[in-house]
Parts: structure tokens; C-alpha cells; sequence
């Protein structure tokens, strides 16, 4: 293939003070008031770097800049750039700080491509290569995946298989089914491990296996990581489609890089830097925040990140100022030497230095965290700030697990946390956990839409479970996608929209009566439209379930529908969301509690000595530590203002000092207040 040559815009001074007018930033912000600022230099430079940047960095709008700069200059009708993030939380911050202006919007549309590197994948690889050879993808979903590979296994030509995995999934802790990935265009199953399911090829049970797995594939699901194969399989049989894709998008840039596993970077690499013709990409992100979504996720190994003949750091933050850079500093695998040059104080003007807290507590008093930390935030900021600031309070493990070891996760600190819905990417339970989801993201970002395509994708869902073999394709846009199907049914589509503008409505009492009596019907007409099945309420009674009122005899309450715990509860004043660790990060909070939860030990007491300075980065510590290290340091680095940690109180008198003269406040919970010591 002969590709014309392509020389990427020059980006001059004149264009960074564009940017900077633009986005509503000082005239100083990247080149710094003496114009040494290392963002200068990466915000003007058009060749392959890899940008280390520290939290609070401004690592996503010295991307976006650069992205409106060459929008602006962009003259190729038929190639454009092409940006990938880790999550759809990444890619929706990109494509909002890009609406903006009308040079951003360009980068939205043709030629150009903004997503989630498995949304790439799809669309240029992997789906249409598994149409063409007569696999439809109409459900790419890990849990919905192993839900209909089990109802295969009820079948009786996989009969010797289903012996297989019951003699092996003998106690709930044992999810055979749930580690099985498609390892090869000939349907091999592999292990999360990386090893075959069965060792013997030959065996009847391993054949009915890959027979199973290739009846998952011809049913349209198949699970994530299976969609790289599959596109490496196009790969190898059409080697050229790399040169066309490097022909097609000769600029990639890659956001929260540090979260790619090994397949994605692989993949990436393969495309976009092997063989003759190498694109310009540009890797932004932090390897010290590398956290993954399930645990036996790996980073990168052939194409690490960051490579240091073409790392640029940034190891100044705007978010923090240098007391809480100095707590978390020592977290970092590799510590950047973190420079706080935070907290703005436009919205929040408290001076919140030295009230940094370790709230200790007992067994007894575990369940009055929150209590103490929404306190000490009254104590803290004004009225208006509370009103304006955001407060979170967070674990490492919020999915509920064994009553042991308090606290295990983040419901044993508020028996009404519900683990459903506190992620960035909830994946609901019930239609109630969709709309609720949709609500709280709504809420959050202003954006109905959100809330929408929330109902859009519950309603998706419900219709699979009626009819598996529905043939819904996987798309971005689910509300357009029932729009459109439902075309020939206009009494059903306006049934729908009806539905949804209710639903997504802020001031719709979500009443168990109305659900029984009004929605709850419609609902399953809508979703057995889609789904060409007619079926009742209790034949998915489970998905179905709506939370009902108070019990007899109690005062009626309305059901929860977020995940905040607010203070005090006859009027409060303070709102704080309660979740994950993995569900805020790349946020920035007004304050930020980490609440210590329970894998294998308790991870703030196993990380004692860096939090008394003993230890610093990740010397000899093993794997496991490192991840608690790294996750830790991600939940640190949220607050601007103020950080709070709880723990079980276990610290010496002299520990208690330490931790005192390293800038902390260190308070033991008892029955009537915190006491501070």
C-alpha cells in the first residue's frame, strides 16, 4: 500500500495562547510564570511522547488543548486523530471539554475518533470480522456471557461438560464458567491464568467445550477481552489492514494510558508502531495510579509504559498543596516528588491546613465514622461551602463478601450502602438499580442524557433475559437503538418515550405503588416488543424487583436512591458519597475519607509504615502490596482541600506522636465524640 506522507500541524506560542483563552485559563498556564513549565514543551511537541503526570496535574486539559489546537489547524478530509481512553468516564470528559469549543467539536465527527479502546476495537476489528465470518456481536458483556454460556450447559449435548463443572463448582467461592475466555479462532478456552480449561484436547469434555463456545459466538455474546483475539485473528489473515489503519488515523493519542493491560497495548502497538510506517502517538498518564477492574488484570509488558527515552514528566499538581503531596508522596511506586501548587481557593476559602484526620475506632464505633467525618467537615468549611463542595468518603472493597474481619468492606461502615450503584460504570442488579444509576450520574453531570441511555440499557437488558437470541446489536446509542426498533410499533415507541421522560424526571417520586400499578407493566410490554417474546412480571421477578415501603406498622420511608450519606439526618447540611476507590478515580473532591477495608489483611493497617514515614515507594514490597500501595495512592490524591483516613485503632502512643508531627490530627471515636488526642 502507498500511503501519501503526512506532517502533523505545527503547533506555535501564537496557538498555546489561543488555548489557553479559549479553555478559560490564565495566559501563564503551561509555559508557568517564568515559562519553564514542562506542559509547554508537551503541549507544542507533534512527536511520540510519553507523558508521566502526576494527580492533579491537568493531564486532561493539556490534552484537550492540544486536540483543539490541531482540530483548529487540521486540513485532511480523509485522516484524522485518533484518541483512545480506559473507561467511557475518560472518553465522556474529553468529548465535554472538547464541545466547548467549535474546533474541539470537529475532532467529534469524521474523520476523526474519539472512544474507549475496546469501542475502536469493535468498530474497526473485531465486529466486523466476527460478521464476516458469520458470528453476530450483538452482546459483548462479561456477566451476560456467562449467563448464557450456563444456559447452554443445561442443554444435553453438553452433558458430560455441565458434570465437569459441577464436580468442580462445589462452593460459592468456585466461578468456572465466569474465567472462560475464547482463546482462538477454533474456539480453544483458556483460563484466567492464561492455561487450557481442559489439558486434554481430546477429551469429550473439551470438546463439548469448545462446541459450547462456539454456539455462544453463532448466539451473538461473547465476553471483552475476547474481542482482542478476534481482532488479532483479522491481523493475521489480513496483515494490511495496520497499514490502513495508520493511513487512516496517523496521530493517536492515548489518555489514562497506565490502565491498559497487556492485550490492549499489545493490540495498540501492533496497529499503530509496528512495521514500516509508524503513527505519532502520545501516551498520557501515571504509573503510580495503574489500578485495574478485576484482579488478575496485568499491565502492559511488551509495551511499557512510560518508555524513558521519550517520557516527559509533570510533577507539579494544581488539585492539592504540599501537605497532603507530602502524605501521599511515599504511596507511589516510583514517588514523583510531588509538588503541591493547590488548592485553588475560588469556590472553597477555608484554610484547611493541619486538619488533616485518622479517625481511630473499635468495634463499637465503626458504624459512627461517617458520623465523625461529616462533623469535622461542619467544623471545617462554611455553609455555602458545604453547599458547593464535593465529599466523598471511600474503600478499597465495597462488594459485599464474609462477616469477618470488620471492616471488610464499605457496608460495614453504613449498613445502606449499595455497592450496585456507586461505580462509575454501575452494572445494575434490577431495572431500579438502572433508573437510579441514571438519576445519580444525571444529577452529578447536569446531562440527561445519561440518565436516558441508563433506562435504555435496563430496558436492553430485560429484554435479553426474556429472549437471548434477540437480536439487539451492541451500540453506543441504546435509546436510538430502541427508537428505532420499535418504528413499526408506534403505540409501544411512545409508550416508551413517555416512560423515560418520567423516570429521568428529578422531581418523579420512584413510589413502589406507581411501579406495581403504572410502569412496571409497560416496562415488560416494551421489553417483549424488543424481544419478539411476551412473558409476565414474575417469570423475571428478580429483575423486576421495585424497593417497597416501610413494613406494617412502621412510618412509610421513600426508598434510597443514591449512595449518599448526609448529616445531620433531621436536616442536613452535609452530603457525602460513599463508595469505591476504583469509582472515583480522576475525580477531584473538596474532601476525601478513605475507609479501610479487609483483602487478605486490612490494607491502611498494612500500610502503617508509609504512613509514618518509615517506608517510602515499593522497595521489596510483592505484588499485592504494590496494588494496595497503588490504590491507596489514588485515593489520596482526590482531595483538594482535605484528607481524612479511618482506621481500627491500633497505633502506639508514639506512632499516635509520629503521625501528629507528620501534619496529621489524629482523633479516637468514642459513644458521645471524637476525641481528640
Amino acid at each position: 500500500m502507498t500511503a501519501s506522507p503526512f506532517t502533523p500541524p505545527e503547533i506555535t506560542d501564537e496557538d498555546v495562547a489561543w488555548a489557553a483563552k479559549t479553555l478559560g485559563l490564565p495566559a501563564d498556564a503551561f509555559s508557568g510564570p517564568d515559562g519553564t513549565d514542562p506542559r509547554l514543551h508537551i503541549l507544542k511537541s507533534v512527536e511520540t511522547l510519553d507523558v508521566e503526570a502526576c494527580p492533579g496535574s491537568g493531564k486532561t486539559t493539556l490534552l484537550v488543548a492540544k486536540l483543539a489546537i490541531l482540530a483548529r489547524k487540521w486540513t485532511d478530509a480523509r485522516r484524522g486523530v485518533c484518541i483512545l481512553s480506559h473507561t467511557n468516564v475518560a472518553r465522556r470528559e474529553i468529548e465535554t471539554s472538547l464541545g466547548f469549543t467549535p474546533e474541539g467539536r470537529r475532532l467529534l465527527c469524521y474523520p476523526h475518533y474519539v472512544g474507549t479502546i475496546h469501542g475502536f476495537v469493535n468498530e474497526f476489528l473485531a465486529v466486523p470480522w466476527l460478521r464476516s465470518l458469520g458470528y453476530p456481536a450483538s452482546t459483548i458483556d462479561d456477566q451476560q456471557c456467562e449467563a448464557h454460556r450456563r444456559r447452554l450447559l443445561q442443554l444435553n449435548q453438553f452433558i458430560t461438560l455441565r458434570n465437569y463443572v459441577g464436580a468442580r463448582e462445589n462452593n460459592p467461592q468456585t466461578n468456572l464458567v465466569a474465567a472462560w475466555h475464547v482463546n482462538s479462532p477454533t474456539f480453544d478456552v483458556i483460563k484466567d491464568s492464561g492455561q487450557p480449561e481442559i489439558a486434554n484436547a481430546n477429551a469429550p469434555s473439551a470438546q463439548q467445550l469448545r462446541a459450547l463456545a462456539k454456539k455462544c459466538a453463532e448466539d451473538g455474546f461473547h465476553r471483552y477481552r475476547e474481542v482482542f483475539m478476534w481482532a488479532n485473528d483479522l491481523l493475521d489473515k489480513h496483515p494490511l489492514i495496520a497499514a490502513t489503519i495508520k493511513q487512516r488515523f496517523p496521530m493517536l493519542f492515548i489518555d489514562e494510558v497506565q490502565d491498559n493491560n497487556e492485550f490492549q497495548s499489545a493490540l495498540i502497538h501492533r496497529l499503530f508502531i509496528e512495521g514500516d510506517r509508524v503513527a505519532v502517538r502520545q501516551r498520557y498518564g501515571d504509573s503510580n495510579q495503574a489500578i485495574y477492574g478485576h484482579a488478575n488484570d496485568k499491565g502492559a509488558e511488551s509495551d511499557v509504559f512510560p518508555q524513558d527515552e521519550i517520557r516527559k514528566d509533570v510533577p507539579n499538581s494544581h488539585r492539592f498543596g504540599q501537605q497532603i503531596a507530602d502524605i501521599a508522596n511515599p504511596l507511589g511506586l516510583v514517588p514523583h516528588g510531588l509538588q503541591g501548587r493547590g488548592p485553588s481557593s475560588a469556590k472553597i476559602a477555608s484554610d484547611t491546613s493541619n486538619k488533616h484526620a485518622i479517625f481511630l475506632f473499635t468495634d463499637q464505633t465503626v458504624t459512627r465514622v461517617l458520623e465523625a467525618y461529616a462533623a469535622h467537615l461542619s467544623e471545617t468549611f462554611t455553609e455555602q461551602e458545604l453547599r458547593d463542595g464535593v465529599f466523598t468518603a471511600v474503600g478499597a472493597v465495597h462488594r459485599p463478601g464474609a462477616e469477618d474481619n470488620v471492616p471488610r468492606f464499605v457496608r460495614h461502615y453504613w449498613p445502606e450502602y449499595d455497592h450496585e450503584l456507586t461505580s462509575s460504570e454501575p452494572k445494575p442488579a434490577t431495572f431500579f438499580q438502572y433508573v437510579t444509576a441514571g438519576r445519580k450520574t444525571t444529577f452529578e453531570s447536569g446531562e440527561a442524557h445519561q440518565a436516558v441511555e441508563k433506562i435504555a440499557e435496563g430496558t436492553i437488558r430485560l429484554a435479553r433475559l426474556v429472549n437471548p437470541a434477540a437480536r439487539l446489536a451492541a451500540r453506543r446509542r441504546r435509546h436510538s437503538q430502541i427508537l428505532e426498533a420499535l418504528v413499526p410499533q408506534p403505540e409501544v415507541r411512545e409508550h416508551y418515550r413517555a416512560l423515560v421522560s418520567l423516570l429521568v424526571h428529578p422531581k418523579t417520586d420512584l413510589a413502589a405503588n406507581k411501579w406495581d400499578n403504572e410502569w412496571c407493566g409497560k416496562v415488560i410490554a416494551i421489553a417483549g416488543s424488543l424481544a419478539g417474546t411476551a412473558f409476565t412480571r414474575s417469570q423475571q421477578a428478580e429483575f423486576l424487583t421495585w424497593p417497597v415501603a416501610a413494613q406494617a406498622g412502621q412510618q412509610a420511608q421513600k426508598p434510597r436512591r443514591d449512595n449518599f450519606y448526609r448529616y445531620p439526618a433531621a436536616s442536613p447540611t452535609v452530603a457525602i458519597r460513599v463508595g469505591s476507590i476504583h469509582s472515583v478515580k480522576g475525580e477531584t473532591h473538596t474532601a476525601t475519607m478513605l475507609l479501610d477495608t479487609f483483602f487478605h489483611e486490612h490494607h491502611l493497617q498494612e500500610l502503617k509504615p508509609w504512613l509514618i514515614g518509615a517506608n517510602a515507594g515499593r522497595g521489596n514490597s510483592g505484588v499485592r502490596m504494590q496494588a494496595r500501595l497503588k490504590q491507596h495512592y489514588v485515593g489520596m490524591t482526590r482531595p483538594s482541600h482535605l484528607l481524612c483516613l479511618a482506621m481500627r485503632d491500633t497505633f502506639t502512643p508514639q506512632e499516635i506522636e509520629t503521625l501528629k508531627a507528620r501534619a496529621w490530627r489524629v482523633g479516637r471515636i468514642e459513644q458521645a465524640a471524637v476525641n481528640w488526642l
